[in-house]
């Protein structure tokens, strides 16, 4: 979970979830990235309000370390926190209003912004889900990385940093999706955020500070194989 601090206000004007109309494009069409979240997210709690450095770092990390163990392996509990921490106090002050921008600029034309999400997923790359809760007292916004679609259901699966190695999904048809306490109604897809290239630079620094490279604390991975960006598309029989 995320609020609106520091005296910040952006106008939002997220995507409310718009459902089935637009998921008939993608109808026939499975999309996945082989993201597993016990091995590639983090194993902390996002009871700070984390989320956001969670699920874009857990993705950074899970396309560009491929060669690497995964996440939960070269990062204790501390240098996550670290990492947690930093990236989000950089997102906080660099990248709120990018953020913002964008999905104002795309609430007119939601199909296109979903279909490019799920052509991201079809290439294997998990993607980020911004979701926000507008209330009396001002918007709450929570991010989730998604890493499949599931065209049949209208179901996006999805890390959720609130809940540690638990599936979750999102029910586009149902149109809200609810994490701890909270219901959220709207939805963006900010891809403006997933190659940002001060965004990048920064997890670059911390992923050097802040991974274990001591053999012994990484260990072994048995299959390597596991961690490697797959896409499937599915037609219907």
């Amino acid at each position: 979970m995320m609020g609106l601090s520091r005296g910040r206000v952006y106008r939002y004007g997220f995507i409310t979830v718009f459902l089935a109309s637009v998921c008939v494009i993608w109808a026939s069409c499975e999309a996945r990235a082989s993201f597993d979240i016990k091995q590639d997210s983090f194993a902390i709690s996002n009871a700070p309000g984390y989320c956001f450095a969670m699920t874009c770092f857990s993705r950074w990390y899970y396309l560009n370390r491929q060669s690497e163990p995964p996440l939960r392996k070269v990062m204790n509990k501390r240098a996550q926190q670290r990492v947690a921490r930093e990236l989000q106090e950089f997102y906080s002050k660099h990248l709120i209003k990018i953020q913002a921008d964008y999905c104002n600029r795309y609430q007119g034309n939601k199909l296109e912004s979903f279909n490019r999400f799920v052509s991201g997923l079809s290439a294997g790359e998990p993607r980020i889900v911004l979701l926000m809760n507008k209330g009396a007292r001002g918007a709450v916004l929570h991010a989730v990385l998604a890493y499949r679609w599931l065209p049949e259901q209208k179901l996006l699966k999805v890390y959720d940093p609130n809940y540690n190695c638990e599936e979750r999904f999102i029910d586009l048809e149902r149109g809200d999706y609810t994490s701890l306490d909270i219901t959220y109604h709207s939805i963006c897809f900010p891809e403006v955020l997933q190659d940002h290239e001060s965004l990048v630079r920064k997890m670059q620094d911390l992923y050097t500070t802040c991974v274990i490279r001591t053999p012994a604390n990484a260990g072994p991975v048995a299959n390597p194989q596991f961690r490697k960006a797959a896409a499937s598309g599915r037609q219907p029989e």
